[in-house]
């Protein structure tokens, strides 16, 4: 309770152990410097680095995981990430890059993966809407979806079949300007935040790189042509066969709630289903924090759908709660946030998404290659696409 941020005395023992780094401390041997935070969250944090060992001044992410989590990273995840050759249609729109090492501290080894540096939270966009607004504006989401789709196709595609799983508000970025001058510029301006120290261990601050801001309202050839959105948070991505982990939310997707829960690429679009109904009202999709039986009960009332047959024998299916008719129906929520037209248009797409059985849900490459949804987010307002001349 005395860090402000990820609890640094924690041991691995204790599910923890988070790397204790500082300002100017080097890793890997000399070969990066750290410069500042940018983040943290429940397995990692992450620090913007310099390479000495680039001609020229270059800055990388570097996430490093806690002692606790380390293991499992480094025989699940990085070969997911490292040794399959995922090819990126977009690679700006991800931030991985193939390498990573290890590092020792008091909690024990640390595994840490090298990234192309993220900057400010999406999040931070749909903030500043909701002063004036619920959620953003319609070409904003769309957009935000078909960057999204684009990701998705590449890891679903049947050479890698990878399930991201966190498809959520939290991990889409603004990538920053990186361009070297405007960078540097950017942290000399904006120095790191002082550490202090507690208990012995030296604490730091996160401050994302903030050198590329854009407008919630910004017109769609602006968001086109300018915005850099990036999907992060590939820390829970897995392959065949795929397995739920406890105590992780996927934005409650049905298939995980069972008393024998499953998930799988379907699960990804589900959770994409529930990121742009959040994008577009301001407000989750799904409220209820009770038993995994009312959580799939709010769920079928929201979407007026059916369970399954095949999961009629699961405990949780049978102990559905009666049906609440005083739910709102994801219909009915979208048309008091948006325009009639724009709320039907949103309506179509969402329920290709947000189906209770996974195999009814559409795939990534059919919403990347057929929903006009998806299309309208690659277009600026004059109608021309950005691959072409936009």
């Amino acid at each position: 309770e005395s860090f402000p941020e990820e609890p640094l005395s924690l041991s691995a023992a204790d599910g923890f152990g988070y790397f204790p780094a500082d300002i100017n401390q080097t890793l890997r041997g000399g070969r990066y410097t750290i410069v500042r935070k940018l983040g943290w969250g429940p397995r990692s944090s992450t620090w913007l680095a310099w390479d000495k060992d680039r001609d020229d001044p270059w800055y990388w992410a570097i996430q490093i995981f806690t002692a606790a989590a380390s293991e499992e990273v480094e025989t699940k995840l990085l070969p997911i990430l490292i040794e399959r050759k995922i090819d990126f249609a977009d690679p700006s729109a991800v931030p991985i890059y193939p390498e990573s090492f290890r590092e020792t501290s008091i909690h024990g080894e640390h595994v840490c993966l090298v990234m192309k540096p993220y900057g400010l939270p999406f999040s931070d966009v749909l903030r500043d809407a909701k002063s004036r607004r619920a959620g953003l504006p319609v070409h904003v989401v769309e957009f935000t979806t078909q960057v999204i789709v684009e990701v998705l196709n590449d890891l679903h595609n049947e050479n890698v079949r990878v399930m991201h799983a966190g498809v959520k508000l939290e991990n889409l970025k603004i990538r920053p300007n990186t361009f070297r001058n405007n960078l540097q510029t950017h942290i000399s301006e904006s120095p790191p935040a002082k550490m202090q120290t507690i208990d012995g261990l030296p604490v730091v601050c996160s401050q994302p790189l903030a050198n590329n801001k854009v407008k919630w309202n910004d017109p769609m050839r602006t968001v086109v042509n300018t915005w850099m959105l990036v999907l992060a948070g590939f820390g829970h991505a897995q392959g065949a066969p795929y397995t739920p982990e406890g105590g992780f939310d996927y934005s409650s997707a049905p298939e995980t709630l069972l008393e024998n829960p499953t998930c799988g690429l379907s699960t990804d679009i589900w959770m994409l289903g529930c990121l742009v109904f959040h994008l577009l009202t301001g407000s989750p999709l799904l409220t209820s924090t009770g038993t995994p039986s009312e959580r799939l009960g709010e769920i079928r009332d929201v979407l007026q759908g059916w369970i399954p047959s095949s999961w009629l024998g699961d405990a949780t299916a049978q102990a559905l709660p009666n049906k609440d008719t005083s739910t709102r129906s994801l219909e009915q929520r979208l048309k008091q946030n948006i325009k009639k037209d724009d709320a039907s248009a949103a309506y179509r797409f969402l329920r290709k998404c947000l189906v209770i059985d996974p195999a009814g849900r559409a795939s990534s490459r059919y919403l990347l290659l057929e929903d006009q949804w998806v299309e309208d987010g690659r277009q600026c307002s004059c109608g021309f696409k950005t691959l072409g001349l936009s």
